[in-house]
């Protein structure tokens, strides 16, 4: 909010109800911290992207923000994020663990510019 920096909307999709959370999560942000959201990412998704076209058409039509990708659920062997309901598993921050975790997110990165629409992305920021 102090810097006015763009921001991008990203939903699970895996959960289920993420067009609903995103018309949602927008309406209960104060308007000028909805002026920030420039649009959205659908993560973890499943099958054919032509399923969710006339969803997003509703989406821009409701929102007026587009989405700018879809990145496909994928086998990522990375440690798991925070959260409340899962207990993280140990891990040993060795040469070998630290070397398998940049390859994961190597792949992650490369997955992540397929999917998304980084030119649109970048003239957002510049």
């Amino acid at each position: 909010e102090h810097t006015k920096s763009p921001v991008l909307l990203i939903t699970d999709i895996d959960r289920g109800g993420s067009f609903a959370s995103i018309v949602g999560t927008l309406a209960l942000l104060e308007k000028k911290n909805q002026k920030l959201v420039k649009g959205f990412v659908i993560n973890k998704f499943r099958g054919d992207i032509n399923i969710l076209k006339p969803g997003f058409t509703k989406l821009k039509q409701n929102t007026k923000k587009p989405v700018f990708g879809v990145i496909p659920m994928t086998n990522i062997n990375l440690p798991e994020e925070d959260s409340l309901g899962v207990k993280p598993k140990p891990m040993t921050f060795n040469k070998k663990n630290i070397d398998k975790i940049d390859r994961e997110i190597d792949k992650l990165s490369k997955l992540v510019k397929k999917s998304l629409n980084i030119k649109a992305i970048e003239r957002l920021i510049s």
